[in-house]
């Protein structure tokens, strides 16, 4: 009787342990969620007053800083030395580029802390094998 209870026991884990191997000529492809910067059909204005909080530096995962600034009326963000982006705000603490190369969500946390994420495209660039690769979004947090 033990044996046969020994017997099934083992059956079980090897019908377990064949269950789990593949073919190697399988594959799983594995998706995530799309990055997509999109402008909205109509914005969240902002007052100046609540912009004021948004006006500072921020430091990124990647070691860059995101600026964002005023000049003029018009609200700018900036990260490194990727020039300059008109932003506008579509909710209380996102925005997005008018030239769609951002997208940021800013949560402020007290008077000098902030967490959030920003999507950046990343120009096309020159591969060493003298291709080139394409553009492509990259997202980085806040710190």
């Amino acid at each position: 009787m033990k044996n046969l209870v020994l017997i099934s026991i083992i059956s079980v884990f090897a019908l377990a342990a064949s269950a789990q191997t593949t073919p190697d000529n399988q594959t799983v492809n594995v998706t995530g969620p799309a990055l997509r910067i999109e402008l909205p059909s109509h914005y969240h204005r902002m007052q100046a007053v609540e912009a004021y909080d948004y006006l500072r530096s921020y430091s990124l995962s990647n070691g860059m800083t995101l600026d964002l600034f005023y000049r003029g009326p018009q609200l700018y963000a900036e990260v490194g030395d990727q020039g300059r982006h008109a932003i506008v705000s579509t909710a209380p603490n996102e925005f997005v580029a008018l030239d769609r190369q951002l997208k940021m969500t800013i949560n402020l946390h007290g008077s000098d802390d902030a967490s959030g994420e920003l999507i950046m495209v990343l120009p096309r660039h020159q591969l060493a094998n003298g291709g080139v690769a394409g553009e492509r979004l990259l997202t980085f947090a806040f710190r």
